[in-house]
């Protein structure tokens, strides 16, 4: 009786770290907008309405998101920093800004981003936040940095320092 008992707790063990091994394996390849599993794809417009499928570069490169509103006080104190990281990682990793245009209008977006000279690339959400829910975007601004292998490394809600920004492209980047 008591080998039985015995026999019956350690087969339970065993079944239990199989599985929770398993479940931990799958982040990897489960999309889900969050650190240690792989990005969700998405596709976006530009301006001029040409359409990104952002799922081309997820997995091929390092890509930084950002969610933004041009009427946002963080969000306008970090783009600053986004413009300068931009200048210096550009080229080593793509950079998605996105607006999801839900409490502005495209204009509106447009002539701040003309007004600060900003050449960074914006996109838009389809003016319902699609991308922004799907990221479980809860306050502007948000950043999402995506190593190579397409995982969420870090998700930073709020405005970041120009040091944090930096850091992190430089991490994605290497």
């Amino acid at each position: 009786m008591a080998r039985t008992f015995i026999s019956v707790i350690i087969l339970l063990a065993f079944l239990g770290g199989a599985l929770y091994v398993g479940l931990n394996q799958s982040t990897a390849t489960e999309e889900r907008a969050e650190v240690g599993y792989r990005a969700p794809s998405f596709q976006v417009e530009t301006p001029t309405g040409e359409t990104l499928d952002v799922g081309t570069l997820i997995g091929t490169q390092p890509v930084f998101i950002n969610f933004f509103e041009s009427w946002c006080p963080p969000c306008r104190a970090e783009m600053p920093h986004i413009q300068e990281a931009y200048t210096q990682y550009g080229d080593k990793v793509a950079f998605i800004i996105l607006d999801p245009l839900t409490s502005e209008s495209l204009k509106d977006m447009l002539d701040y981003i003309e007004e600060e000279g900003f050449t960074f690339p914006v996109y838009i959400d389809d003016n319902k936040a699609t991308v922004a829910r799907m990221y479980r975007v809860g306050a502007f601004p948000t950043s999402f940095f995506i190593n190579k292998k397409g995982e969420i490394v870090n998700m930073q809600p709020g405005a970041m320092t120009k040091d944090y920004l930096e850091a992190m492209l430089e991490q994605l980047s290497k």
